[in-house]
């Protein structure tokens, strides 16, 4: 049965095969009115000719937008769906058979259903936590997400901890089972070129720029909560049918905050993909480790040449230190058991 007014919600930004992939899947799922795909200026722009012939998808392109920011780019797309009802769903992501939306949506029919005010958040691994099913008017009632945030991590938990503290409920969740996800690596979401994505160093870059990541989110939220009240970005659209954001409107922390999480970002990113201590780096050239720039790490040769050697030489020690640790619990319950 369909739901009544349930709008899926997707964005996607250079994310073109696992798209297709998940948008084939999503259109042979009976329970929504509309998908709404946000192409958050792809390098290769979507075509609505490559995504499934379903009368139910709408295509819509935000242009000018150098990177991807989670935050923004589902505010955005949630506030042009069209139904009362919102699933948000990643594009490498979509429901299985078992998926029923009545956990949340009343089905109309009349009986039993949700309580009011229910909401669900998505459970399990592989980025299935992401996703969500929630009412438009209790998404918009607390602000959506914060647009103060950047990069990936910790976008999901503080919306859920504002959902919990408004709502005064606690959240269902959706099953595992009722997702499928095309697992990928920190490395993918970093968008390194395939061949380092399948290399131990592009992991090691990949983690190294989560970790930034999420830990400046965690400060960002603490610096700059957000609500209802919050100031979001604005968005005109241009004769050619695509949406271009008001560049003065987009939040952005103070002067002082921003020095703060650039430090902050600075030191934990190369602190963990060259394991440098944080008080060797604050003596080292800073223009040897320099911030991102729009998200953007400029890892240079010589960075590459340490990651394989002198990394590889710091970390030998604590290699050593846990075989030995090993070793020691092995002797340990063989002479216990004696």
């Amino acid at each position: 049965m369909t739901a009544p007014g349930l709008s899926v919600v997707t964005v996607c930004m250079n994310r073109r095969e696992h798209l297709l992939h998940s948008a084939a899947a999503l259109s042979r799922w009976p329970h929504h009115k509309e998908h709404l795909i946000v192409d958050w200026s792809s390098t290769e722009p979507l075509r609505r000719a490559d995504l499934p012939d379903d009368p139910r998808l709408r295509l819509v392109r935000v242009e000018g937008e150098p990177s991807w920011n989670l935050c923004r780019a589902y505010n955005f797309g949630i506030s042009r769906a069209r139904g009362p009802w919102i699933l948000k769903l990643d594009a490498d992501c979509w429901p299985t058979a078992d998926f029923d939306p009545s956990l949340v949506v009343p089905d109309g029919s009349g009986g039993p259903g949700p309580a009011e005010g229910a909401y669900a958040l998505g459970s399990g691994p592989d980025g299935r936590k992401g996703q969500f099913l929630i009412a438009k008017e209790l998404f918009a009632a607390i602000g959506g997400f914060n647009e103060y945030l950047v990069g990936y991590g910790f976008d999901d938990k503080d919306l859920k901890i504002r959902l919990r503290v408004f709502s005064g409920r606690e959240p269902l969740e959706i099953p595992p089972t009722w997702l499928e996800v095309i697992a990928h690596t920190d490395a993918e979401r970093a968008e390194l070129w395939r061949g380092e994505q399948r290399s131990l160093i592009g992991q090691s870059l990949g983690t190294a720029r989560m970790r930034a990541s999420r830990l400046s989110n965690r400060l960002l939220v603490a610096y700059h909560p957000w609500s209802s009240h919050s100031i979001a970005s604005e968005y005109h659209e241009q004769p050619d049918g695509t949406w271009l954001v008001r560049p003065d409107s987009v939040p952005s922390p103070s002067t002082e905050v921003a020095e703060e999480i650039g430090h902050v970002r600075r030191m934990t990113f190369w602190g963990y993909f060259l394991a440098i201590p944080e008080p060797c780096l604050e003596v080292l050239p800073y223009s040897m480790f320099p911030p991102a720039r729009r998200g953007r790490w400029d890892v240079r040769w010589w960075h590459r040449l340490y990651w394989y050697t002198g990394r590889q030489l710091l970390t030998l020690p604590v290699c050593l230190l846990a075989s030995t640790r090993g070793l020691l619990m092995e002797l340990k319950q063989r002479f216990g058991r004696a």
